[in-house]
């Protein structure tokens, strides 16, 4: 009945609260085999954000900004290959 509602997401070790809902539509659109590994690559690339900033009151948002980007450039790029959207290069 309302199957899509039931299904587990696993949530990256470290991020921004606002972001949870986003997050956890990205990380559906991926094979339940990679959503752990791309958890684990979030949350990386979060607290290396994090890290890096020197401001504090700008290390959330420069965190944010970081993982959200690779999230999101990696799901638009995997998830049409995964699916079979691909197709050949055009022939020069």
């Amino acid at each position: 009945m309302y199957q899509d509602e039931y299904f587990h997401v696993t949530m990256p070790t470290v991020f921004a609260r606002e972001d949870a809902p986003w997050i956890k539509e990205q990380l559906a659109t991926l094979p339940a085999g990679m959503r752990e590994k791309i958890a684990m690559a979030y949350a990386q690339a979060y607290q290396e954000a994090f890290d890096a900033e020197p401001v504090s009151f700008r290390q959330q948002n420069a965190a944010r900004r970081m993982a959200n980007r690779r999230l999101r450039e990696f799901c638009t790029r995997y998830t049409p290959a995964v699916r079979g959207y691909t197709s050949l290069p055009p022939r020069v």
